[in-house]
């Protein structure tokens, strides 16, 4: 029998292990488990992968880091200068990783997790509050999105997401509903 504290750490380590997009099959699996979850899981999982590009993109900056697992810890764990969501958009920031549009826009989607997060409501993209900031996040991709179904918000903010963590790694903005589209094409090939 594992003891109280081996299967608490053991979960603890599990729960904190990045998606870093590199492996193909990682990638697949976590698109599939995208579409199992509800919308608030989705909308979580999807806003955290965002997250975890921006501090795959910070330790890249800081060499340090990535050698010293303790100095790393420190700084990005518990209550480490960069260990929340917010913060970690303000260093990259500060950084030159995103721009000041990108970093409002990674704001409010970091605002949309906490709320499905924290929400003791619940909360679907049947709420209109939820749906409507949503529409926020996704307008450059469907800026005539008005009444359209709640599963096609969905996936538009989880592409919309996609596509900003493919700002964080790469700095190239896609411009444009047929940009978008495009991209969405060649992740869902493997490319």
């Amino acid at each position: 029998m594992v003891s109280q504290a081996a299967y608490l750490a053991n979960l603890k380590s599990y729960a904190k292990r990045r998606f870093d997009g590199e492996d193909d099959e990682d990638s697949r699996r976590a698109v599939r488990d995208l579409d199992n979850e509800s919308d608030r899981g989705a909308i979580i999982l999807a806003a955290t992968n965002v997250e975890d590009m921006l501090e795959l993109r910070i330790l890249e900056k800081l060499p340090a880091l990535r050698v010293d697992e303790t100095a790393r810890k420190s700084v990005f764990e518990q209550d480490g200068p960069v260990s929340t969501f917010s913060r970690k958009i303000l260093m990259a920031y500060s950084m030159g990783i995103i721009d000041k549009p990108y970093r409002k826009l990674i704001d409010l989607v970091r605002e949309i997790r906490n709320a499905c997060a924290h929400s003791r409501q619940p909360i679907s993209l049947e709420v209109p509050e939820l749906q409507e900031a949503c529409k926020v996040v996704i307008s450059d991709i469907w800026p005539d999105i008005k009444d359209h179904d709640p599963k096609t918000i969905r996936m538009a903010f989880v592409m919309k997401c996609t596509f900003i963590q493919h700002y964080v790694l790469h700095g190239e903005k896609l411009e444009g509903k047929e940009a978008h589209l495009a991209h969405w094409e060649q992740l869902k090939r493997g490319e």
